[in-house]
């Protein structure tokens, strides 16, 4: 599907791998257009009180909170309360990790990505799944699910779309794929493993730059993070000359 490109600050997600004090920075200074949505993964979240979802999100950036949740049922839902009580704009979980298909019966019993997908949309929160990480490459993936990356995502998606889940995370070189099947229309794509044409892969084995992945439809929102932050000296001074480049690369490039 080839589409116009179009993009709005709410269609990037800034994977932000560094500091608070640099993630503060970045939001003090407006490095990046407010409605910009932030990332903060699981890891951040063990060095800093998750308050700090309401300081960004006060600033006019919302926060999705990458916990890629992978627990048993009961423990999985009360890892999402503890973010959710934040309200942040989204939180994902693992998609292979807590279902077990059961879409009614009484509340224990019932599957934890369809709890989960609940939990979330009563506070208002974007529920999403992490399908197939954009680091395995399709050999792995074959070995490990018996099936391509792009098979499997569809299989989470599929999973994603029973529970009630709002969105998906996956590669761009799956969601075009997703795209495709009419019954995902309502379903949101995230996608990491985006770069510029010039930038190295890093550990990110399917990856697509950012305008092909909107022009194809690949995506709703992108997710990056190397790219924004690639270079020396103040990180403010990187994130406004990084963004510039990806918004050249969106509107001119390949």
């Amino acid at each position: 599907m080839i589409q116009e490109v179009e993009f709005t600050p709410d269609k990037l997600i800034w994977s932000a791998d560094v500091s608070r004090e640099e993630i503060e920075a970045v939001i003090k200074a407006e490095a990046l257009p407010k409605g910009t949505i932030i990332k903060l993964d699981r890891l951040f979240f063990e060095y800093e009180d998750k308050s700090f979802i309401t300081f960004c999100q006060s600033n006019g950036y919302p926060v999705f909170c990458d916990a890629k949740i992978i627990e048993i049922p009961v423990k999985a839902i009360k890892i999402a309360e503890s973010y959710l009580q934040y309200n942040p704009f989204m939180l994902n979980i693992m998609a292979g990790a807590c279902s077990n298909r059961c879409w009614s019966g009484k509340t224990e019993e019932l599957d934890a990505l369809k709890r989960f997908a609940d939990a979330c949309r009563k506070v208002g929160t974007k529920s999403c799944v992490v399908t197939v990480l954009t680091s395995k490459t399709d050999q792995i993936c074959l070995a490990e699910y018996g099936r391509s990356a792009h098979e499997q995502v569809v299989k989470y998606t599929d999973l994603a779309l029973n529970a009630g889940f709002t969105d998906i995370v996956c590669s761009p070189k799956e969601g075009k794929v997703i795209r495709s099947y009419p019954k995902f229309s309502n379903i949101q794509i995230n996608t990491p493993g985006v770069r510029l044409p010039d930038s190295s892969k890093d550990d990110q084995a399917r990856v697509d730059t950012p305008h092909h992945t909107l022009k194809k439809g690949a995506a709703d929102r992108l997710v990056i993070g190397r790219d924004l932050i690639r270079g020396e000296g103040d990180i403010v001074d990187r994130v406004k000359i990084n963004y510039v480049k990806i918004l050249d690369n969106i509107k001119n490039g390949e």
